[in-house]
């Protein structure tokens, strides 16, 4: 068992959340957070990367928080998954051709095509049911989530970008783009879609 006062109080948010209290993981994510960003850049070497692994570390930790053994240390558990997260994200970033789309006149190809394409009414419906369920979603958010939100999905904004414009830190973007994504997960899976 964990002898650090620091480790008890992990183990207790730890059970905490266990227990129903899913709000004890902002505690953790706060904590950690900047820890695993520099675990993850040291691995990816880009700071935008390294912001989207740690993303998805806590993620990971939040879904699999069940798996975690109480007997060990949480920071460790973490750890592991930060050096895990990172390793698969270069191996996929390797695996990723780097190939520039053609461009047509009106702009490029890809655009010019899907606009040609045409589909199938069940595949339309059903684009079109999940995208009223995200937004539905998306619109159950605070403002300062949905802002955020919305600026790193669709506007495709760095978090740095993201910071700038909301006038807070990069822990604070990075903590409502975490809440953001969990709400949108949970509504989603309510709805049966996940």
């Amino acid at each position: 068992m964990a002898k650090d006062p620091s480790d008890q109080e992990d183990l207790q948010k730890v059970r905490e959340f266990l227990n129903g209290d899913t709000s004890s993981f902002e505690f953790l994510f706060d904590k950690y957070r900047e820890r695993i960003h520099s675990v993850a850049f040291r691995f990816v070497k880009d700071k935008e990367d390294a912001l989207e692994v740690t993303q998805e570390v806590f993620i990971r930790a939040y879904q699999g928080l069940e798996k975690f053994k109480t007997d060990s240390k949480f920071f460790t558990w973490l750890y592991r998954i930060a050096v895990n997260r990172s390793i698969d994200f270069i191996r996929s970033r390797k695996a990723r051709p780097t190939v520039e789309m053609p461009h047509t006149e009106d702009g490029p190809l890809s655009a010019h095509i899907a606009d040609q394409r045409i589909e199938e009414p069940s595949v339309n419906t059903e684009r079109k049911e999940i995208s009223e369920h995200v937004l539905e979603a998306v619109n159950m958010l605070s403002e300062k989530h949905r802002a955020v939100f919305l600026l790193h999905a669709v506007e495709q904004l760095s978090y740095k970008e993201i910071a700038d414009i909301v006038g807070c830190s990069l822990g604070t973007v990075m903590s409502r783009l975490f809440y953001s994504r969990k709400k949108l997960q949970q509504h989603l899976e309510q709805t049966g879609l996940l």
